[in-house]
């Protein structure tokens, strides 16, 4: 579950005609963004296809670039104009169609591409003939990978790495439909599909605002992935409300910076806004150590992120400003605290009075012009937030959203010098909390599971109309799973914990899992390998990161450090901690926090071989409380006895053997 704080006063006004609703008090009394408008002209447009040519024509007045990539580390950015970028989506649209695919509703078209231009002309090509696309992406697994493809029935799926041909090959037998792939990159093949689109160029088929464009499956917590019908009506709502969001500080010559996964919602909705406003988008080149190298070379304006980076930029920060001389480091902490002690007055004039190098520094590394960051997908912490503000120089927001939604249901508004919330709803929707009486939880404290409608909820899950009867009432209102509340309280979500924790150099991943039941909560870390690694090595400690996660000496080190962190952060007084020797620390990322409220199953693996089968000794520690049977099935090997007894003692639950010639996946959904 995922809990959030969102602002109520004054910022959100009850909703006309549906008083237990809340919507943005800048929208008042008006209609919800449901079609895209033109920043410059006012033009309407309904579809993405009709907003990209918007944004061509507006690119048209200033530089006109579009899409930007690098050959290599040596090399600088090297740019398609809009025209350019428009032409290359016609040669590949009309290549699909010549080679047999139709125009229309009944195509589906598999993306397995990493960031890229190809990747956004794919999908623009996509758009020009009302074709769906539907994203892949490697940690998905081959189980549902085949579930994607047999589903959405692909025949044509664009790859980018020869990795990729041969992952899709050794499935091919599983997926019958499967006709071709069509490698990228700027290949020889590449060149191939778009010579045939321009010997035989094939009439753009516009979409319409209620046509899909995409299925994005979500790889959720357990079984196979859900497929969530996005429509035009969907992200242009979303786009339009970005658009108003930023105005204010925005103009037409912005450059994104692309390297968050464009397979995900988030990241492409944010660069389809760009796309709709005439921006510019260069692509990072694909190692996330070396981010800061393509943006030296780029120098965004807009970066949007997630919390695990910008956790990594703050400790980035706090250890230039630990090597500056003792002078520099007093004034720069001095400054920093002297604004924000002010910073309700007066947010925006801050940059003028911080220590000028250690706002160069920081924007040095992010490529020097940088005016908005903005983060989902997790909770950041408030600390990291205020931080960044001062020390960037630039607006930095918070949003809250899901796949569901295109990625934007609330966000914190330009100017608020606020922390510790996501925001007000956008414009494009209105949102209320319902009861989860099962987990004490009521409207009538402002607290309750986050509900949400407006022209962005998505029209259900592919070929799933059993869960979309889950998600969507008949009343339109999209049951998110999340836990939300309105005001500010005492209540302390799992995720201040986490983001605490997360804190800690030694620390990748935190989760804490607890019930109102229960007196007492595990956590579970995932230690950074980088900084672990490096840490044994200097102090002559061996063993892979599996092995080092199983030593005491390790354990004592992650443990002080983040009982270090609880004191400074005050957490101390919500914390008790227990020995060191029960510290559960392990050496593969968890699962995401995707969790539902009328089952949660979190499956840890713990180094499982991909072949289930053939390992041997596996236990299952299942726990149900609650009257809807809420359950939480943890997996693990039996030798594992401190995980084992750690969740037996928290959750009071049986320890039960599985058979050795049952599938672990198979055995937890049928519970």
């Amino acid at each position: 579950m995922i809990y959030f704080n969102i602002a109520l006063i004054p910022f959100s006004f009850k909703a006309q005609g549906c008083p237990e609703a809340r919507v943005a008090a800048s929208l008042g009394s008006q209609p919800f963004s449901k079609t895209g408008k033109s920043p410059i002209d006012g033009y309407v447009y309904t579809t993405i296809y009709e907003g990209f040519k918007i944004g061509r024509d507006i690119a048209r007045k200033y530089d006109n670039r579009c899409l930007g990539f690098r050959i290599d580390r040596k090399s600088e950015y090297v740019w398609l104009t809009y025209e350019e970028t428009e032409r290359a989506a016609t040669d590949i649209g009309s290549a699909l169609i010549r080679l047999g695919e139709n125009h229309g509703q009944n195509t589906f078209i598999g993306i397995y591409v990493v960031n890229s231009v190809e990747w956004l002309i794919t999908a623009l090509a996509c758009h020009f003939h009302s074709m769906i696309y539907v994203p892949l992406y490697d940690t998905l697994g081959e189980p549902a990978m085949i579930h994607i493809m047999n589903q959405t029935g692909l025949r044509t799926i664009f790859v980018d790495k020869i990795e990729n041909i041969l992952t899709l090959l050794k499935l091919a037998r599983r997926v019958p439909t499967l006709k071709r792939i069509i490698l990228t990159k700027r290949l020889p093949e590449d060149k191939k599909q778009k010579e045939i689109g321009q010997l035989k160029p094939v009439a753009h088929h516009p979409p319409k605002s209620k046509y899909l464009f995409q299925i994005c499956y979500t790889s959720g917590t357990t079984g196979l992935p859900k497929g969530a019908m996005l429509t035009h009506k969907n992200i242009v709502s979303v786009v339009q409300t970005a658009t108003e969001l930023l105005r204010p500080i925005l103009n037409e010559s912005e450059t994104l910076i692309s390297y968050l996964p464009l397979a995900h919602a988030y990241e492409q909705a944010v660069e389809l806004y760009c796309l709709c406003n005439g921006f510019k988008i260069g692509y990072y080149l694909g190692d996330i150590s070396l981010l800061s190298d393509d943006m030296a070379h780029l120098k965004p304006t807009l970066m949007p992120s997630v919390p695990r980076l910008l956790n990594r930029m703050y400790d980035t920060i706090q250890a230039t400003i630990r090597q500056l001389q003792s002078s520099q480091q007093h004034l720069s902490t001095t400054v920093l605290s002297a604004k924000e002690s002010d910073a309700n007055t007066d947010p925006v004039a801050h940059q003028k009075a911080l220590n000028a190098l250690l706002i160069q520094q920081v924007q040095k590394s992010i490529g020097g012009r940088v005016k908005l960051i903005w983060t989902g997908a997790a909770p950041l912490s408030p600390t990291v937030l205020q931080f960044l503000r001062h020390a960037s120089g630039a607006h930095v927001i918070e949003g809250y959203g899901q796949t569901e939604c295109c990625g934007l249901s609330t966000c914190q508004l330009l100017g608020d010098p606020s922390v510790g919330h996501v925001g007000v709803p956008a414009h494009c929707n209105m949102i209320k909390l319902v009861d989860v009486p099962d987990m004490q939880y009521f409207a009538k404290d402002n607290v309750g599971e986050i509900c949400i409608k407006g022209p962005k909820v998505f029209k259900g899950y592919y070929r799933d109309e059993e869960k979309t009867r889950e998600v969507i009432d008949r009343e339109g209102w999209l049951h998110t799973g999340d836990i939300d509340k309105w005001t500010e309280g005492e209540y302390i979500a799992p995720e201040r914990i986490e983001i605490i924790y997360v804190q800690s150099k030694y620390v990748a991943q935190a989760f804490v899992y607890g019930n109102s039941y229960k007196s007492r909560t595990i956590v579970i870390i995932v230690p950074d390998s980088d900084v672990l690694l490096k840490y044994a090595s200097e102090h002559n400690i061996s063993g892979n990161m599996k092995e080092l996660c199983k030593k005491q000496e390790i354990k004592d080190l992650i443990f002080n450090d983040i009982k270090r962190i609880g004191k400074v952060k005050s957490i101390e007084s919500l914390v008790r901690y227990k020995e060191s020797q029960t510290l559960i620390l392990v050496a593969t990322n968890l699962f995401g926090r995707g969790m539902d409220i009328e089952r949660v199953n979190i499956v840890l693996s713990y180094d499982m071989p991909e072949d289930t089968d053939t390992y041997l000794h596996r236990v299952a520690c299942v726990g149900r409380f609650g009257a809807k049977g809420l359950a939480v099935t943890f997996v693990a090997d039996e030798n594992d006895a401190a995980i084992l007894n750690e969740v037996q003692n928290c959750f009071e639950v049986q320890i039960t053997e599985i058979p050795d010639e049952i599938d672990v996946s198979t055995y937890i959904e049928n519970r």
